[in-house]
């Protein structure tokens, strides 16, 4: 009878960890469809706002600056306050935004609301991944992480497709509106359902996060310095394809803007899905077998998925494209699949806020400065010139995360988690 009830405690247990990840994507999904959709209409607010091109750029530099100066803070405050409570303010706040960037009659208003758009988003990605870490262990958050963010790949597809379609059909600001409005709306349901647990921790655990309450701590890991380098040459490359490429798309083949969009997110997103899954199960079952697993498949995806992006500019034919988007996305998504397990893995348990804020920030700092740079140097320099410099700085980082992987990582890991043997491969 008591084996009984432990195991359908388990199982309620497993159902709910799976649930909360599944009620999360939601609100992930329709962050980044909120964020997104406005690269699908460039043309539009060229003509009715009159953004110039390095205009158009800053749509993504001040929305990524201010999200990475915001990250940290947003980190600090999951560290100490309640999870859910940031969760749903950040989906009902980011609501709001949006719809104020659909009453914006001049380049300055709408700059300005979709830094105010990039405050209030900031708040949930540490509250959300702290959410998914407590409830999952080590050997299924790159399946949970993974799940969770397959939602903003669906959001960056969606988005490019609606907001294309909708801006043609109802107007661009139409098309703002209806997603805010899905946001508040979905904003109720979270603070309705949405759950959160209280942590215990061993007294090895408790012992050993005393002695790295500091903040410090997280940026003098040697492993998550490394990954943060690594993870502002990976952001590089992705936000010049989020910011430029239907841009490049339409102007290159003479596609519609509905098609431009589609194309430059799904052919990209579909294989970083892929990727993503094949990434997250591997990683979870080489860490049970090396302890290093994950970190040699983000070597591996990060290494193939530099050239690939370089061949997106380089290719002669629309099909040339899609299939180095495709190459490209499935590479990335084997990376991203494990990148989060693997940083908070190096982190203790009182530090994973923080710890994922400011990487995040780093991301989007690599994120707002590749989407503004390109702007400013794409009438001196080739695209294939810009897009291989920003694939260089990738296999770099593929050559540095292997040093640290075999120099840093075990120790790191082992300070944090002084009760797991680790193997010596």
């Amino acid at each position: 009878m008591q084996l009984s009830k432990s195991l359908h405690g388990l199982r309620s247990l497993d159902f709910q960890a799976w649930f909360l990840v599944l009620r999360l994507w939601g609100a992930f999904f329709l962050a980044y469809v909120a964020r997104q959709s406005i690269f699908s209409i460039f043309p539009i607010l060229r003509t009715e706002l009159q953004f110039s091109e390095v205009q158009l750029g800053l749509t993504g530099t001040v929305f990524l600056w201010t999200y990475a100066l915001a990250n940290p803070v947003a980190g600090y405050l999951g560290d100490r306050f309640s999870k859910k409570k940031l969760v749903v303010s950040s989906v009902i706040l980011w609501s709001l935004c949006t719809v104020m960037i659909g009453f914006t009659q001049s380049v300055s208003s709408l700059l300005a609301w979709r830094a105010a758009l990039a405050l209030t988003q900031a708040l949930y990605i540490p509250a959300a991944i702290a959410l998914i870490v407590q409830m999952h262990s080590e050997f299924s958050r790159s399946k949970a992480l993974s799940l969770h963010g397959t939602g903003q790949f669906a959001g960056v597809i969606f988005g490019g497709w609606y907001g294309g379609f909708v801006a043609e059909s109802l107007g661009w600001r139409w098309m703002l509106w209806m997603v805010a409005l899905a946001g508040i709306l979905y904003g109720a349901v979270l603070l309705v359902f949405l759950k959160e647990k209280a942590e215990k921790q061993s007294s090895s655990e408790e012992s050993a996060n005393r002695k790295d309450t500091g903040l410090s701590t997280v940026l003098t890991t040697p492993t998550y310095v490394v990954f943060c380098f690594v993870f502002f040459a990976i952001c590089a490359m992705l936000w010049i394809l989020y910011a430029w490429l239907p841009d490049l798309l339409q102007a290159k083949f003479r596609l519609p803007l509905a098609t431009a969009g589609l194309v430059a997110t799904g052919y990209v997103q579909v294989s970083m899905v892929i990727g993503l899954f094949c990434g997250a199960l591997l990683g979870d079952w080489l860490t049970k077998q090396h302890r290093r697993g994950r970190l040699y498949l983000m070597i591996f995806g990060l290494t193939l998925c530099s050239p690939s992006f370089y061949f997106i500019a380089a290719g002669d034919s629309l099909a040339g494209v899609k299939l180095a988007a495709l190459a490209y996305g499935f590479f990335k998504g084997i990376f991203s699949a494990n990148f989060l397990a693997s940083v908070v893995d190096v982190l203790p348990k009182t530090q994973h806020g923080f710890g994922v804020g400011f990487v995040n920030m780093i991301g989007s700092i690599a994120g707002g400065l590749s989407a503004y740079l390109f702007g400013l140097l794409k009438t001196q320099f080739t695209v294939e010139q810009i897009f291989g410099l920003a694939a260089g700085l990738g296999i770099a980082g593929s050559f540095v995360l292997a040093i640290a992987t075999w120099l840093c990582f075990l120790q790191d890991y082992q300070r944090v988690h002084p009760q797991q043997s680790i193997s010596s491969m």
